[in-house]
């Protein structure tokens, strides 16, 4: 649990670093809601919308501009409902841990001290509010730990039956057992004589496999062309994408290479055997933890919503 709470500090920290892109500072500030004691001003509003929505487009229609705008105060008013509850849980930030998440921040990202300063400075944040706002994603992670993670047990049962009712999920890639003809021999006149001839007799009804011991010049013609079952990532991209589209008994057109023109029918389609549960058991695990996690939270912040003082002016 701890170290998942690292990783999601360490997160939050290097999105603050690097999503923020030039803030704008000549913004008129009104307070556009209230949560209990808590203001919300337009200047963090745009800040918000600035991090949030980095990357999108900018040249968004009004409309589109007040739904993010709305959608944004959704995500601060969140916020400040966490930040309220942490703080009468008694929860505290010390400096030595937003110390150490700025060193995390630094070593993943190969930054000395000097150039962690210049991105803030690029970024429109002074230390101090980088620190400032660590400080209260690191106070919410560790919120949402004790308020919601830490109480979340996943038992193996959960587990098995998820795992029982959800098996196609799991399943190993299919495997397709091919017959190739590989025409290699003779200059390019030959090989297209060969190839026609090949298609010729096909089309008359002749085995492909008969087929391939005749004409393939492959180390399998001797089993017909027969080799074997395949992945499809075992297979060249060429191969690969006529073999997905056939049917099983049907052979594909010529294919040209530079190793030379081959000819392949598929045989047989194998489906692929479900992973074991052990080795898909953390995976499951995850699933089965998010969704209890998301199911607690959003119960808890429809609550909380209810009982709260929100107004919003904008």
């Amino acid at each position: 649990m701890k170290r998942h709470l690292k990783t999601i500090i360490v997160a939050c920290a290097v999105f603050v670093l690097f999503a923020a892109g030039p803030l704008r500072s000549e913004i008129v500030d009104r307070i556009i809601a209230i949560v209990n004691d808590q203001v919300i001003t337009l200047s963090e509003l745009e800040t918000s919308i600035k991090v949030i929505t980095k990357g999108l487009r900018e040249d968004l229609q009004p409309r589109d501009r007040d739904t993010k705008a709305s959608l944004v105060l959704d995500l601060l008013i969140e916020d400040a409902l966490i930040k309220q509850s942490a703080e009468r849980m008694g929860i505290e930030v010390s400096e030595s841990e937003i110390d150490n998440a700025i060193e995390d921040v630094k070593k993943r990202n190969g930054l000395t001290e000097e150039a962690l300063r210049q991105v803030l400075e690029r970024s429109g944040l002074t230390y101090k509010q980088y620190r400032d706002k660590l400080r209260d994603d690191i106070r919410k992670a560790k919120f949402m730990s004790a308020q919601f993670r830490s109480r979340i047990k996943i038992e193996d049962e959960d587990i098995e039956e998820y795992y029982k009712s959800h098996i196609d999920e799991f399943l190993l890639p299919p495997a397709y057992r091919l017959r190739i003809i590989l025409l290699e021999k003779g200059d390019a006149d030959t090989l297209e004589r060969r190839v026609k001839a090949v298609l010729e007799e096909l089309k008359e009804g002749r085995p492909f496999d008969e087929l391939a011991r005749e004409f393939s010049d492959a180390p399998t013609s001797a089993v017909g062309g027969d080799i074997g079952y395949m992945k499809l990532e075992e297979l060249s991209p060429l191969i690969r994408g006529v073999v997905e589209r056939l049917k099983p008994g049907s052979v594909s057109p010529p294919l040209r290479t530079p190793k030379g023109i081959y000819i392949v029918q598929l045989v047989d389609v194998r489906k692929g055997k479900p992973r074991p549960l052990e080795e898909v058991r953390p995976i499951i695990h995850e699933r089965l933890f998010q969704r209890a996690f998301e199911e607690r939270y959003r119960t808890w912040l429809e609550y909380m919503k209810k009982v709260a003082h929100i107004e919003v002016r904008l």
